[in-house]
């Protein structure tokens, strides 16, 4: 396994995180898929070791708000002699239109404690080997609300009575703030840190809903997975040495407006 390069991506089991990994196995990295949904996570790892049978992809049920879970992840990695040179910080904790908080305090914690905890906690424990090999590339997924507010009149009319909570939007802007912090830090390192931030992606969602977003949009469409992964791409590409600290926003021109 110490001949191949592997990229890490968290929240793996998701829609985004599964086109993550499979950009990553199309590159020709070995993967390491997290996800604290188990049974998603075995799924999802199954499509892709029958479609990709010459490349190395292990999977950990972890959740990354943990310490203590990523610290004993480390170790089990450690003794493969692998070398993680890109990550993708991928896990977040988005509210569905159609799930009432009921206790907001509780759902507060546990969003940040994913969305930004998790991400940081990534980055220091799974930097070190990138350190020393000066070579790396972090990828955070931030969202098209990293630098606008959500518009809640696209609900309206939609879902009852949902708005997008403020937890969302406070993780998203804090993601980029992270970015530019670490792209500083690991920069004599060799290592890029960037975020990309999507608009929607198309995902089956209310025609009602999809429409009104798409009015938001100069482009007149949602994100496709596409759009995600050619960015992906590029960013982990071995010629792109340069860009860092960057949020690369792929919304069709939404936030120009």
């Amino acid at each position: 396994m110490n001949k191949i390069n592997f990229s890490l991506v968290t929240g793996a089991a998701g829609l985004l995180g599964f086109e993550h990994c499979e950009t990553l196995l199309k590159l020709g990295y070995g993967l390491i898929m997290i996800d604290i949904n188990k049974s998603l996570l075995d799924k999802k790892y199954k499509l892709l070791s029958k479609k990709y049978k010459k490349i190395p992809i292990l999977k950990y049920y972890v959740d990354i708000s943990s310490q203590v879970q990523l610290k004993k992840l480390v170790k089990k990695i450690k003794r493969k002699n692998i070398f993680i040179r890109t990550i993708i910080n991928n896990a977040c904790i988005d509210p569905k239109p159609k799930r009432n908080v009921k206790n907001f305090i509780k759902s507060w914690d546990r969003e940040l404690n994913v969305g930004l905890k998790g991400a940081y906690l990534i980055i220091e424990l799974f930097t070190k080997k990138m350190i020393n090999m000066k070579d790396g590339c972090i990828i955070n997924v931030a969202s098209d609300l990293s630098v606008i507010a959500p518009n809640q009149n696209i609900y309206k009319g939609v879902y009852k009575n949902f708005t997008k909570p403020v937890t969302y939007s406070v993780i998203k802007h804090g993601i980029i703030g992270m970015t530019k912090y670490y792209a500083v830090k690991f920069a004599k390192f060799n290592i890029t840190c960037n975020a990309i931030s999507p608009v929607g992606v198309y995902n089956n969602q209310n025609k009602k809903f999809v429409k009104n977003l798409v009015n938001l949009i100069p482009m007149g469409r949602m994100a496709t997975t596409k759009d995600i992964n050619n960015t992906v791409g590029f960013l982990v590409d071995r010629n792109q040495k340069f860009i860092t600290g960057q949020n690369i926003i792929i919304d069709g021109g939404r936030t120009i407006l």
